[in-house]
């Protein structure tokens, strides 16, 4: 159908470019080479149990390798694994080194949010980004600042938004960070998408809740199987769902007043393969 071909070709097409990360302060990143610095790969690893909201988050990590060299650099989430020592790792893209990498979380001495806030120690931040339960919680920071913290129970109802939408919110931010940056005003228009369907689906979307989901679509960067598999997931929908999504994709292409010709024309054609099929 006209979303899987055309969608697929134009978006994948934006991945495979790997754009560097935009954030909305000056950032220099910090390397004491170009060599991959950090630790050895862990070939024994399993997925934290509460970590499905993990991959595409794009932040900003002060590391401190085995040999005490520090570096600062932009990553993109691939997945939050622990080994068999019950440590826990970040796998994710390091923008600098252009590499997937693994990041042991209690080596990380800080995070710098997209916004530029930095916070020191990183635990609170990551669990909260991450949506980690509080046993997954209290594993990230045993080792680290956050230990002895008690850790408030898992806001489940938010949990659930995040995976209804999270196909939907894959394309949209795709759609929006062409650049490498997702704008403020590209964001509302997500955030606005999102207040829809959370009440089309009964959850109460408060500021605070609001406050995380747009902070989780403006550090969200889609990997190339993210896109994928939603795109798999949303062209199986009923054609009217399947519009619902590119209309929205409209929207928020749209919302800077940034669009571009080949943008626009693809969502046309998009639109009338879905009329016609």
């Amino acid at each position: 159908m006209g979303l899987k071909s055309s969608l697929s070709a134009f978006l994948l097409k934006k991945a495979e470019a790997h754009h560097t990360p935009v954030l909305d302060v000056g950032f220099v990143p910090s390397l004491p080479s170009r060599i991959l610095d950090a630790d050895e790969p862990h070939p024994e690893t399993t997925p934290l149990a509460s970590s499905a909201d993990v991959e595409g988050q794009t932040f900003v990590i002060c590391y401190v390798n085995a040999k005490a060299a520090q570096s600062t650099r932009r990553i993109t989430m691939h997945a939050l694994k622990r080994t068999p020592e019950a440590r826990v790792l970040l796998f994710a893209r390091c923008a600098e080194t252009r590499e997937v990498m693994s990041f042991r979380a209690d080596r990380i001495k800080y995070c710098m949010d997209i916004t530029g806030e930095v916070y020191e120690p990183p635990a609170m931040f990551l669990v909260e980004i991450f949506g980690l339960g509080p046993s997954d919680a209290a594993l990230l920071a045993a080792e680290s600042a956050g230990r002895g913290v008690t850790w408030p129970p898992k806001d489940e109802a938010f949990s659930v938004l995040r995976q209804q939408l999270r196909n939907e919110l894959t394309l949209l931010t795709a759609m929006a960070e062409s650049d490498g940056q997702v704008s403020l005003a590209e964001s509302a228009a997500i955030l606005a998408y999102a207040h829809g369907r959370s009440e089309l689906l009964g959850i109460h979307l408060d500021e605070a809740r609001t406050h995380k989901l747009q902070g989780f679509i403006r550090r969200l960067r889609p990997t190339e199987q993210q896109i994928s598999a939603a795109i798999d997931e949303i062209s199986a929908r009923s054609v009217k769902a399947q519009m619902d999504v590119v209309l929205a994709c409209s929207e928020v292409m749209l919302a800077d007043g940034l669009a571009h010709a080949e943008e626009i024309e693809l969502l046309e054609k998009i639109q009338a393969d879905l009329v016609q099929g």
